[in-house]
């Protein structure tokens, strides 16, 4: 009889938000709608955080920086690309790294090569 009670009150807990018998405060809460966010200022963002993108030492020259778009899981996605020297102060090349940026802040930095689609981007000098 207990067994019987308890499942015809859960019955309806987690199923369908939009359809149960179970009062609304046992109800599970639906996705929450992401909140529209303007696309950051990256030229700005790189002049005042140039060291959140390219180590300490790398004194990166020619920094280019392609347009934000939205990120899979939230923030910004801008390619950034810039001419690096080393450690031993020798010229590394060109370097590209994949920034996402996440209320004015660097989420994630990431190496990478050709085949990226940083590679397709259009770029503007900062």
């Amino acid at each position: 009889m207990t067994l019987t009670l308890v499942s015809v009150g859960l019955c309806g807990c987690a199923v369908d938000a939009n359809f149960s018998y179970a009062p609304d405060f046992m109800k599970q809460a639906g996705p929450r709608q992401p909140v529209a966010e303007t696309p950051p200022d990256v030229g700005g963002f790189l002049r005042t955080n140039v060291n959140a993108v390219f180590a300490q030492g790398a004194s990166p020259t020619g920094i280019r920086f392609s347009p934000p778009v939205a990120s899979k899981y939230g923030g910004w996605d801008t390619c950034v690309k810039g001419d690096v020297v080393g450690v031993t102060g020798q010229s590394l090349g060109g370097q590209t790294f994949l920034v996402t940026i996440d209320q004015d802040r660097v989420g994630r930095r990431e190496r990478v090569g050709t085949e990226h689609w940083c590679a397709r981007q259009t770029y503007t000098p900062l």
